[in-house]
């Protein structure tokens, strides 16, 4: 299946989650981040829903703690290409 590629930058909110005695406890405040990354999607609810961009994201955050990422907007979007072997 053939998919579009797309170089664009991604606003996104996260903030970290504590456990205390198993029960997770987030942080309050949200904090705001972009980042410039290649994406096959420009929908912010397929975003959200894919684990493995979540995953990217929250590795840029160092903490020791759980890291709670949500994608608010896609900007500044331009195309690059077809490509077959997109996952």
């Amino acid at each position: 299946m053939r998919k579009k590629i797309y170089h664009a930058t991604v606003h996104y909110k996260w903030r970290t989650i504590r456990y205390v005695k198993g029960v997770a406890k987030p942080s309050k405040t949200w904090k705001e981040e972009k980042y410039e990354t290649v994406v096959t999607e420009l929908d912010v609810d397929v975003l959200n829903s894919d684990e493995r961009f979540l995953n990217k994201l929250a590795n840029k955050h160092k903490s020791s703690n759980e890291i709670g990422v949500e994608v608010t907007n896609v900007v500044m979007i331009n195309y690059l290409c077809l490509s077959n072997d997109v996952y």
